[in-house]
């Protein structure tokens, strides 16, 4: 996969993370549409890695 220029990622149970912290999604998503602050949105393209305990 391909990292996606100018997207930083420190998420290391994501698939789409790589060992650089960049973001190799095709694209993503960021959610929340009635975010008023930065704490209340959140990457809606997270997809925990095998390795991860996400329940």
């Amino acid at each position: 996969m391909d990292e996606i220029k100018g997207i930083s990622c420190e998420v290391k149970n994501c698939i789409y993370h790589d060992a650089s912290d960049n973001c190799c999604a095709g694209h993503i998503v960021v959610g929340n549409s009635s975010a008023t602050k930065t704490t209340e949105t959140k990457c809606e393209t997270f997809k925990c890695c095998d390795e991860c305990e996400c329940k």
